[in-house]
């Protein structure tokens, strides 16, 4: 209870807590204009005066359990053979043979024989035939066991189902056919008949289980009948059935209690969605979900996301800009954000479109591609290069998929033209909303530093031609940074333009500074140490004020002020202390920059560089071995001051951007051939006239 209340007293918090409320709200409201429709108050009989059409792709449930059943019905009932029947009727006839032979040889009389046949054998014979059968002489037995023999094998053979008397009677017919056409005494001949029909057993028994399976098997192979979206399922005028109401009650279109669930539906998935949203942000960009301005941007355009889907849906949801959100991600965020918030947004866009499984592919595939093609931005124009890409790309996605799911040509065509269309739709609104998106939110794009890179800028025209030394140091910078910032994963563009602002405050008093001194004296030559170093370190102040009348983005007055950090004026400090008479009364903190120190890569690798390239060109006659002793110095001092502090660099990226300064001041100083001049001889100063 007590962190509860701690949550909610934090404005911090509170302010997440709104943020996540009210994007909630706008979502859930825009999905429930799409997902629920108007309700109509049917009965049974009740007489329709309106058309009413699906909504959507629905189950005709009757119907189908109607075809259910037929399928059920069409699965005959199974049986299993009993082998064994067989095998034990013709055992027990050998059997009765071999007792009958056993009693000839007794020598008993025919009452005898007659009551010891019926001890041994429950036959179902009458009394005569079973006197007939006692009476018979040795070969008479022989005769007429082969007989018998031979057609219970063939008439055991036949399938006669249990509680079947149509398949005993086909049995009982077989021997009759089978004894009346040998070639036996008439005695012989209905005394085998006899002895067969007892023997005729039921050998084909029913299987529930198998019966079951199979039934099973034929529900499921029944393909469901499908009412279509658009497809009519009440006419105006006629009687409302039970079919009918079935129908509307899966739709949705009932007015009924029931439909307040999918109220409650709606929210629950809004809410999922965007907390699996902002617990990615949470876990793996916590300083994006800590800045509340950033969450309301990634809020207002997952509504951008559904609003566009929605908005235009009604006209055809293939026109529906999906591009567009995720572009406008990897411009104003970063393009893995982009990735992953978009393809979870397309839950949402995939619910405003009653789940179309196109639509969905579209919406994932959009998602990736808007991330990734942007990935590397080099001008405003590549956002339309972009979208024709993945115009193209949607269009055959369209085509391909759609043939599989449609054989009407023309439609497929209209659907692959349509979301060639979007894109391009979405290149368009990406242009247009993304200024807005920067001004707004103070986001510095990768447009944007292109177009401060640009030469032509008024700061930059103006420290050309008031400070060109220090502009000519800024480019070298700027060309150190850059390619530090991409070794270690940090924004070459930021780096770079970062490094063409950072010493704009040089243009207040440009001669104090060595750069652009050049066959001029050294107006500090005339002026004490501090007031040197107060000239010096008051670039940054300056630089800032030049930064905010031409509204320079934040992160480039980050740069300009935090560039130096508290790094110490080593020179004046030095020879303000030899000068002074009590050097010890001389502070360090009176020779410091006010910093703050580098809260960044991209800061951190341009308050290196800039030391760097101003150090190395004081060499005189730069070797490798100079070059790299100075580097490595000015890199350790950073280091032990504490500069690099604040900043997300480990000591393995120090070491690429130490490498890579290496490499890149290798490629600026190398060492150069001496051009030998000609010697002219007299006689060819002659010639030469």
């Amino acid at each position: 209870m007590d962190n509860f209340k701690t949550i909610l007293n934090d404005n911090n918090n509170a302010k997440k807590v709104l943020i996540f409320f009210l994007t909630s709200i706008f979502i859930s409201a825009i999905l429930m204009t799409s997902l629920i429709t108007k309700k109509y108050d049917f009965k049974e009989g009740d007489i329709s005066r309106i058309d009413i059409k699906a909504t959507r792709e629905v189950k005709d449930i009757l119907k189908t359990k109607e075809k259910e059943a037929q399928a059920e019905e069409s699965v005959g009932e199974q049986y299993n053979k009993n082998l064994e029947i067989k095998k034990q009727s013709l055992e027990e006839i050998n059997n009765l043979f071999f007792q009958l032979l056993k009693l000839q040889e007794r020598k008993l009389d025919e009452s005898a024989k007659i009551e010891e046949l019926k001890k041994q054998f429950h036959m179902n014979l009458s009394e005569e035939d079973i006197k007939t059968l006692v009476s018979l002489n040795k070969d008479q037995l022989e005769i007429l066991k082969k007989s018998l023999l031979d057609v219970m094998n063939k008439v055991l053979d036949y399938d006669i189902r249990e509680d079947s008397e149509e398949d005993l009677k086909k049995a009982q017919d077989v021997i009759d056919v089978k004894f009346n056409a040998a070639k036996l005494p008439k005695t012989l001949r209905e005394l085998g008949k006899s002895i067969g029909y007892s023997k005729v057993k039921p050998n084909f028994f029913y299987d529930k289980e198998k019966t079951e399976q199979l039934k099973t098997e034929a529900r499921k192979k029944v393909q469901p009948i499908m009412i279509k979206k658009g497809q009519t399922i009440v006419k105006e005028g006629e009687p409302i059935t039970d079919r009918d109401l079935e129908i509307l009650k899966d739709l949705g279109l009932l007015d009924n209690e029931n439909n307040k669930y999918m109220y409650i539906d709606i929210i629950v998935l809004v809410v999922l969605v965007l907390f699996i949203q902002w617990f990615y942000l949470y876990k793996y960009y916590r300083k994006i979900y800590d800045d509340n301005r950033k969450l309301v941007l990634i809020s207002i355009l997952t509504c951008l996301s559904v609003l566009f889907a929605r908005a235009l849906n009604g006209v055809t949801p293939f026109l529906i800009p999906l591009a567009c959100v995720p572009m406008l991600f990897t411009l104003l965020i970063n393009h893995k954000i982009s990735l992953n918030v978009s393809i979870i947004n397309c839950i949402l866009i995939s619910a405003v479109v009653q789940f179309d499984i196109q639509i969905t592919l579209l919406a994932i595939l959009n998602s990736i591609l808007g991330a990734m093609v942007l990935k590397k931005l080099q001008q405003r124009n590549d956002i339309m290069y972009a979208s024709i890409f993945i115009g193209v790309t949607n269009a055959a996605l369209v085509f391909t998929v759609g043939f599989l799911l449609s054989n009407n040509v023309f439609e497929v065509m209209k659907r692959s033209g349509f979301s060639f269309v979007a894109s391009v739709l979405a290149a368009v609104l990406t242009i247009g909303f993304l200024p807005f998106f920067e001004s707004t939110f103070d986001i510095v794009t990768t447009i944007k530093l292109l177009e401060l890179s640009n030469p032509n800028h008024p700061v930059q025209k103006k420290l050309l031609l008031e400070a060109p030394g220090t502009y000519h140091h800024s480019i070298l910078v700027a060309n150190l940074a850059e390619v530090a910032a991409e070794q270690v994963g940090g924004n070459p563009v930021l780096a770079r333009v970062s490094a063409y602002y950072h010493d704009i405050g040089k243009i207040k008093r440009p001669l104090f500074f060595k750069e652009n001194q050049i066959g001029r004296d050294n107006p500090h030559d005339k002026i004490n140490p501090n007031l040197s170093t107060l000239i010096i370190t008051s670039h940054v102040k300056d630089g800032l004020e030049i930064a905010k009348e031409h509204k320079l983005p934040k992160v480039i007055q980050d740069a300009i002020e935090q560039h130096h950090g508290t790094s110490l004026v080593k020179y004046f400090y030095i020879t303000a202390k030899n000068s002074s008479e009590k050097p010890e009364e001389v502070k360090e903190d009176d020779f410091r920059y006010l910093g703050p120190i580098p809260d960044s890569k991209e800061i951190a690798i341009l308050m290196l560089a800039d030391s760097i390239e101003a150090a190395v060109r004081s060499i005189n006659e730069p070797t490798k071995g100079k070059i790299e002793e100075m580097v490595n110095s000015i890199i350790k001092a950073r280091l032990n001051e504490g500069q690099l502090d604040n900043c997300d660099l480990t000591l393995k990226d120090v070491n690429k951007i130490r490498n890579s300064f290496l490499k890149t001041l290798g490629g600026i100083y190398h060492e150069r051939i001496e051009y030998p001049t000609e010697n002219i001889s007299p006689k060819n100063k002659k010639e030469n006239k």
